[in-house]
């Protein structure tokens, strides 16, 4: 976005904060606000580098019966190429991916998300949103700790701590549950105590303009068990009968010593084209609590589609021990080892291993991690090579 978009923003976020007060008093916060520096040696620099990942949002919402939310977002997965770019200046021999580069590292604060809801609607648990953007992620478990006030029990293989380069190359999109709504229409919300039900329709901005997409979703969260189920089909004129999606979220923990957390899934299916193995988004872990030390053994298998881009992952699987020692939620603080063994069928070196010490604490509302990769096999060329360390900050709720 140009500094005109920006502005565009500001004023847009200003105008709806206005809005929003003459409903209801409307709230400001930083939703989400996360920042993850990696270090690594580069081959091609033949140096040490730093990559810094920053996804950081405002979100402004206010209202009752009929309540607003607008969020506002900057979101980098290269925040040292765009330091450099932004320090350049383009000449007349200026290649199109030089233009492409400086422009990106000049975008400021986007739109995320524009929603506005009716709540109890004829008096009923129902509520109506008209939405514009992104609106959250599904089969995450999430969204049992914002809706029913569960503590936290999503995997911690996920996101830029565990996958720095992203999904498919793309450092913007990381793993997140097995899909997301995005894109621009409606949204109904039947919701009780402990159960919720949804029903999107929306063209879909992961597709394009003219596809479009209807979602249900229903969610339970019992006292043993949380459970989650969804499943969407597509209207793509690229896909000559359709495009379809599916999949469930299932947490079951019987006591304090045990639990077992899933995720099964098809993010993308194309009637079209042959079915495998290679349609599905599996992710199956076991959990053993002994006191205050915490076992969990993760097996993922990557998907060949993911919010419908092809990942180039295709066959990858990982195996992950995290042997955790302490409660971030319960103490503030927690520090363990973890052992990431990746498959990648297609790459010349298939087979990777890496040990990870790891310590998180959360302080004034900030969750502050600290990671050491050492990669143990392949052994690299020079040793320093192994030394991959992490620092990341965000938002705790």
């Amino acid at each position: 976005m140009h500094k005109s978009g920006t502005l565009k923003s500001i004023i847009l976020g200003t105008a709806f904060l206005a809005a929003g007060a003459a409903l209801n008093a409307a709230s400001v916060s930083g939703d989400p606000f996360e920042l993850l520096s990696h270090g690594a040696y580069n081959n091609s620099l033949g140096l040490f580098a730093v990559d810094s990942r920053l996804d950081f949002g405002l979100a402004f919402s206010g209202g009752d019966k009929f309540a607003g939310l607008l969020r506002l977002e900057y979101k980098s997965g290269s925040v040292e190429d765009d330091l450099y770019q932004n320090g350049l200046t383009l000449t007349s021999a200026a290649t199109t991916s030089d233009i492409v580069a400086k422009l990106n590292a000049a975008s400021g604060l986007s739109l995320r998300t524009a929603a506005v809801s009716a709540r109890e609607i004829g008096g009923l648990p129902l509520e109506a949103t008209y939405f514009v953007g992104y609106l959250g992620s599904i089969c995450s478990g999430d969204d049992f700790v914002s809706l029913f006030g569960a503590a936290p029990f999503a995997t911690a293989l996920r996101g830029p701590l565990y996958y720095p380069n992203g999904v498919g190359g793309d450092k913007n999109l990381s793993y997140d549950g097995l899909d997301a709504v995005y894109g621009t229409g409606a949204r109904l919300t039947l919701a009780g105590d402990h159960k919720a039900a949804y029903l999107y329709l929306y063209q879909d901005s992961d597709l394009g303009a003219g596809n479009w997409t209807g979602d249900v979703r229903g969610l339970l969260d019992g006292e043993k068990i949380k459970l989650e189920l969804f499943a969407g089909a597509s209207y793509a004129p690229a896909a000559s009968y359709g495009l379809y999606r599916g999949g469930l979220l299932f947490d079951y923990k019987p006591g304090s010593l045990g639990e077992f957390f899933a995720q099964v899934g098809i993010p993308r299916w194309d009637p079209s084209e042959s079915f495998s193995i290679n349609n599905f988004f599996f992710l199956f872990e076991p959990r053993v609590a002994l006191g205050p030390t915490n076992l969990a053994i993760t097996v993922f298998y990557h998907p060949s589609y993911y919010r419908e881009k092809a990942t180039d992952e295709k066959g990858a699987l990982d195996l992950c021990v995290n042997l955790k020692l302490g409660n971030l939620a319960a103490t503030g603080s927690q520090g363990g080892l973890s052992t990431l063994l990746e498959f990648r069928p297609l790459e010349t070196a298939p087979l990777s291993v890496d040990i990870a010490p790891y310590f998180s604490i959360v302080s004034w509302g900030l969750e502050w991690s600290m990671k050491l990769d050492l990669t143990v096999f392949p052994y690299p060329d020079e040793w320093y090579e192994m030394f991959s360390p992490f620092i990341g900050v965000k938002t705790s709720f």
